[in-house]
């Protein structure tokens, strides 16, 4: 039993060191249209680290996200960014897309934009670029809820743009 105990724990230590050595990169955006709000609301779940490491190489600055030292034009730059990498096209027109606000929880950033939209979806057309120009392997789970028909999307570096009819 003495010797069983070393080897137990030394496979224990292999399992958990094999597991915290490989990185999934995974976002995941929930697009929600309320037409008695007359607008589409979003809301995204990013992993804070990695949004923080893209928006330092994509602007060169430090933001400290959620943070006590979090920069006076962090919402600006986070909200520049999703706007440029996330793009809804509803009816086969582009809508802007505006920031709402950010917060964090765990060690995840969740953001919540809005799209103001009043008509019937008849067509959707996502393009997400979130993270994928730092992460390759970053993965973007969408879910829809449009018109009462529940879909989910997934978006790659190969698959970044994806039309949805209703």
């Amino acid at each position: 039993m003495k010797q069983l105990k070393p080897l137990i724990f030394g496979l224990l230590l292999v399992i958990t060191c094999a597991f915290n050595a490989h990185k999934f990169y995974i976002g995941v955006f929930q697009i929600d249209y309320f037409k008695e709000k007359k607008s589409i609301q979003i809301t995204t779940r990013l992993f804070i680290d990695d949004f923080e490491k893209v928006l330092y190489k994509k602007y060169n600055k430090h933001f400290y996200i959620t943070t006590k030292d979090e920069v006076a034009d962090a919402n600006f730059y986070v909200a520049k960014y999703l706007q440029e990498k996330l793009k809804i096209k509803v009816n086969n027109k582009n809508h802007p897309i505006e920031f709402l606000l950010k917060e964090q929880e765990d060690n995840v950033l969740i953001c919540y934009l809005k799209i103001k939209f009043s008509e019937k979806i008849k067509t959707i057309e996502i393009t997400n670029n979130v993270l994928t120009e730092e992460f390759n392997e970053q993965q973007n789970l969408v879910h829809l809820n449009i018109n009462g028909n529940k879909k989910t999307l997934l978006f790659t570096n190969d698959n970044n743009i994806q039309k949805s009819n209703y």
